[in-house]
């Protein structure tokens, strides 16, 4: 007897569906919910599509967030580039500034020891200077020697000289 129940049970539970004992096959699951959701195939296949649009609107909201956080940080660091530039900047116009006062100071030191040297001794080193290092120099000297050595000097670079000496800054 027995073994006719046992039988009988093996043959209830090889023919009828999974449904009828409350047990699902592994994998099916979801299938059967989204097959009693859906009364037709175009609803499956719209709800699917709309499922994978959210799922790229999810994708490139997050690579929109990492290129946000990429340019913030691209905009730090050109910021700092740009202080550091500033900086070394105001490092550069203070060295020239510095460099200015030593050739102002070279050029009236120099300029004295025209003015001590004898006029044509000074008009023929002077007639040979780059003509702005000429027209510094004598611009610094005195008036009453700077004429003198002018004077002693050849006409054409007396000339040139008196001509850059009037467009001095």
């Amino acid at each position: 007897m027995t073994h006719k129940i046992l039988s009988l049970f093996l043959f209830f539970l090889l023919f009828s569906s999974p449904a009828a004992i409350g047990v699902e096959p592994p994998g099916n699951k979801d299938t059967a919910k989204s097959e009693q959701q859906f009364s037709s195939v175009e609803e499956r296949r719209l709800l699917l599509a709309l499922q994978q649009e959210r799922l790229n609107l999810v994708k490139e909201r997050e690579e929109l967030e990492n290129r946000k956080k990429d340019l913030k940080r691209l905009e730090s660091e050109v910021d700092k580039k740009l202080d550091q530039l500033q900086t070394t900047r105001l490092q550069i116009e203070q060295l020239l500034e510095e460099k200015d006062a030593v050739e102002i100071k070279k050029i009236q030191d120099i300029s004295k020891m025209y003015e001590k040297m004898s006029p044509d001794k000074a008009a023929g080193i002077l007639s040979t200077l780059d003509l702005d290092l000429a027209v510094a120099i004598l611009a610094k000297m005195k008036t009453k020697s700077a004429a003198k050595v002018l004077n002693n000097m050849n006409r054409d670079k007396a000339a040139k000289i008196s001509t850059a000496f009037t467009t001095l800054n």
